[in-house]
């Protein structure tokens, strides 16, 4: 029978490295739905419901302010510390879900990879898009915070260099896709990474720049042989930018800027690449 009398084909990829866009395409309504179902109800048995996708935010904020600003006193000059201790852990917020959710692909679904058939990459890119609907909304609320500084204090924090904030939304859900991908494909033999990735991710946050205070103040803040923490730390660069862009507190510099995005263009295609090949027999090992 002619390959022109079926719906879909199923064929072997060529290339580790391929993504099968046509297939993905071709499946888009089940993406659509699945990033739905999660978007919607994430917080639906909960009694304030989708109201913690504000006060989620706003508690971290209170409480960075209160342990890093006033405690330990390493809150930014110059700038509101709500506003510093809200823009950074809402982007690490969306790269710490990305990564950890989409490091249990196959083990968070191996019961419906066992029976149906659809590009495995759907899985990953619905944790990607429904976190990033998740980020839009707390964006919002920091836009609307940004707001209302500007009327109490009458500065406006914004820096021009937001115009490269897509460039680097981009680099983060890479990065995070990419650890994902490479992590989520491990673990299919190595069940203990799970664990790990749960309880270790978290835990990073306070060694990268830009959640506690800025780059430069981690730094010089760091005993000298802690100091790589920081400097080889490709999502440190990132969130510091990020609160630049939108709070005034941090840096941009186009050289860090480049070595996180290079490190995540390497990180996701290594995991794109050990992701291709696991899920071809990965119900032989989970």
């Amino acid at each position: 029978m002619s390959d022109k009398n079926w719906d879909k084909i199923i064929k072997p990829k060529r290339s580790l490295l391929e993504i099968d866009f046509k297939s993905l395409w071709y499946y888009r309504d089940l993406l659509r739905m699945l990033v739905y179902r999660d978007f919607v109800t994430y917080y639906k048995q909960t009694v304030l419901g989708p109201l913690w996708f504000f006060i989620q935010p706003l508690f971290t904020a209170g409480i960075n302010l209160f342990v890093f600003g006033s405690l330990a006193g390493l809150g930014p000059q110059g700038v509101p510390g709500f506003l510093f201790y809200m823009s950074g852990p809402i982007l690490w917020q969306y790269f710490q879900d990305t990564f950890t959710k989409t490091a249990s692909t196959f083990i968070d679904n191996q019961a419906v990879f066992g029976k149906v058939y659809f590009p495995r990459l759907i899985m990953p890119l619905t944790v990607l898009i429904s976190g990033l609907l998740k980020f839009g909304v707390q964006l919002c609320l920091l836009l609307c915070a940004i707001v209302y500084y500007y009327f109490q204090t009458n500065t406006f924090s914004v820096q021009w260099e937001i115009i490269y904030f897509p460039m680097l939304l981009l680099i983060i859900m890479i990065m995070a896709m990419g650890f994902g991908l490479l992590v989520s494909s491990l673990t299919t033999k190595y069940r203990d990474l799970k664990f790990l990735i749960d309880f270790a991710v978290p835990l990073l946050r306070y060694v990268t720049p830009g959640i506690a205070t800025s780059y430069v103040i981690f730094v010089h803040t760091l005993p000298k042989d802690l100091v790589f923490l920081a400097k080889y730390n490709p999502i440190g660069y990132l969130i510091d930018s990020f609160n630049y862009m939108f709070v005034g507190a941090g840096s941009f510099d186009w050289a860090q800027i480049a070595y996180s995005g290079g490190f995540a263009v390497t990180i996701f295609l290594f995991g794109l690449l050990i992701f291709n090949q696991v899920e071809k027999n990965f119900m032989d090992t989970v």
